[in-house]
């Protein structure tokens, strides 16, 4: 697959989606704010 990120670079390979947390109070959203370590 092929899509564009934040920054509009270009990602591509598999892709997966994850249903991480249904709350959207602030602090769900900081801890999920950052990008994932590598």
């Amino acid at each position: 697959m092929v899509g564009f990120g934040k920054e509009f670079d270009v990602n591509t390979g598999p892709w997966e989606f994850l249903l991480l947390e249904k709350s959207t109070v602030d602090e769900v959203l900081a801890q999920y704010s950052s990008p994932p370590a590598e």
